[in-house]
């Protein structure tokens, strides 16, 4: 178990220094507007490092590769920029014109996350029609969206090539970005093929000269890549899609011990770049920091008392702070099932007596569920109701692990131990924001 403090002074300097860059969004040469619109409306104050780094490239026009733990800021440091850019086109876009950035995600509910997040940012540019396309929903909804002209697309990978291949009103001969968000969470899904086959008929593949390439021309597409890890999977992915990209936060560390910037510009040989990277794989748990303000504590208990330390550990928390929220992270759908239906109906008598008429909900506040065999509607239900909530307990598999961000979640429950170290820290990083 692990819950976020308040945070000293001391504590707070340190995470700003850590997390956030000296510079202004304005400072990046985004559009007054836009910038004002991050720090007024949806309260982003200045960017984090990884966005002073990533943001420049992205307006550039260059190719990107991003490895940088969740939490830092990369959905933003790719969507203000297409934004920005697509806000300046002249002639104004048009619904019409189809599709001119492209995201990829690995997950549905990581789609209406970044959906929401593109809707915030367009805010004052009417003009710029966000929408998603995703496994679970109504099909024929969203071939009639498609038709009607998206210009901002986020997609999971599996539904956006069913449309590629069988949805003939899907317009995007000007799509000019292609963005794999979570690239590494979208490989272990095991969508690399779909990957390839989606680069392929969009002829932005590197390694064929296809017969597609013929239909991005004449417009220059833009491919960018953000990781929180790197693999052998995430080098082939950048291998084949990217060209002479720009790599922002492979060398982080080494770069801070020597004072060089974080960015550098490969060279044409990129294979042999990637895997001289690539070596470094197997030490990449050694990069990802927990927050200093961040408390960690375990309990030692024999399995048949695990349920009964959860229950007073939960009864606990609520009883010292009524509005609290709460994330149980559990290893199958299975057990997800199980104790949501223990923690939402549980009752118990406050008073020596069993007393049926006075019994009461043992966790007063809402509890909700969430993993990969709930049918689409419920998961979204889970997951803005949670969202929403300023006092719940969400029981989950890893669907919530990367990605996803709760807002105002002050403790995280590891109920059962993820398979790797890399998940034990996802876990904590994109729900206890610094």
């Amino acid at each position: 178990m692990a819950k976020k403090l308040g945070k000293s002074p001391v504590a707070k300097e340190e995470d700003k220094e850590g997390l956030f860059a000296s510079c202004s969004f304005t400072d990046l040469g985004l559009h007054p507007t836009l910038c004002a619109h991050l720090q007024d409306k949806m309260g982003f104050q200045a960017p984090t490092r990884i966005q002073a780094q990533a943001i420049p490239v992205a307006m550039s026009g260059q190719h990107m590769l991003v490895k940088a733990a969740t939490g830092t800021g990369k959905t933003l440091a790719y969507l203000a920029p297409i934004v920005h850019l697509l806000q300046m086109r002249e002639p104004r876009v048009e619904r019409t014109d189809g599709t001119f950035a492209l995201v990829l995600v690995p997950t549905r509910e990581l789609c209406l996350q970044v959906y929401g997040i593109a809707q915030q940012l367009v805010h004052r540019f009417h003009w710029l029609v966000p929408g998603y396309i995703m496994g679970g929903e109504n099909r024929a909804k969203e071939k009639a969206r498609l038709r009607k002209g998206i210009s901002i697309l986020i997609a999971t990978p599996g539904r956006l090539l069913d449309h590629l291949q069988h949805t003939s009103s899907f317009v995007y001969p000007n799509m000019r970005w292609i963005v794999f968000d979570e690239a590494d969470s979208i490989l272990e899904l095991g969508f690399g093929k779909a990957l390839e086959d989606i680069l392929e008929h969009l002829g932005s593949r590197n390694d064929t000269s296809n017969q597609n390439k013929n239909k991005m021309e004449p417009m220059k597409r833009q491919n960018l890549l953000l990781s929180a890890t790197l693999n052998e999977k995430v080098n082939r992915l950048a291998k084949i899609s990217l060209k002479n990209p720009v790599m922002i936060g492979l060398d982080e560390q080494n770069s801070s011990a020597h004072g060089k910037n974080h960015t550098s510009l490969l060279s044409d040989d990129e294979e042999e770049i990637l895997e001289k990277h690539n070596v470094t794989v197997e030490q990449a748990v050694d990069d990802f920091k927990l927050p200093a303000q961040l408390v960690q504590r375990y309990v030692k208990v024999s399995c048949g008392s695990r349920l009964a330390i959860l229950l007073t550990i939960l009864k606990s928390l609520f009883e010292r702070q009524l509005s609290h929220k709460v994330v149980v992270f559990l290893s199958t759908c299975d057990s997800v099932d199980f104790h949501h239906t223990v923690l939402s109906q549980l009752e118990w008598s406050p008073g020596l007596q069993l007393d049926t008429d006075k019994k009461q909900k043992f966790i007063s506040c809402k509890v909700f569920r969430l993993h990969g065999n709930m049918d689409q509607d419920d998961r979204k239900k889970s997951f803005l109701g949670f969202s929403s909530e300023k006092s719940a307990i969400l029981v989950s598999t890893d669907v919530a692990a990367r990605g996803l961000d709760f807002p105002k979640v002050k403790c995280i429950i590891q109920y059962d131990s993820p398979g790797e170290a890399s998940e034990y820290v996802h876990r904590y990083l994109k729900h206890l924001p610094v």
